[in-house]
């Protein structure tokens, strides 16, 4: 599946993430948190939610998710990732969707 926002361009099947056509660096785990906030637009993810889809088995620390996101919001924005205290976190950006 292809998203569209803002500039960006993600394909959540490769995980590659493009800004107007130029592929941009982004760490595996953070594109499968990425990938996981959009095909879930619609709902709060938890914390154990992104552990499970994302680290599956490994053990790894709450810190992890916080890296990610951070760093997602350093690339798309404050207002891309909302966090909701106590609950998880939830993708804010207008999103087109194409299955090119």
């Amino acid at each position: 599946m292809q998203y569209i926002f803002k500039e960006f361009q993600f394909d959540s099947t490769s995980l590659v993430l493009t800004r107007e056509g130029d592929v941009l660096p982004i760490r595996h785990n953070e594109a499968k948190v990425l990938s996981l906030l959009l095909e879930q637009a619609d709902k709060v993810l938890s914390k154990e939610d992104i552990l499970s889809s994302v680290w599956q088995d490994k053990v790894v620390s709450e810190q992890a998710i916080f890296q990610n996101i951070s760093h997602l919001r350093n690339l798309f924005g404050n207002d891309a990732i909302k966090t909701f205290s106590k609950r998880g976190y939830q993708w804010q950006l207008e999103t087109k969707m194409t299955s090119e």
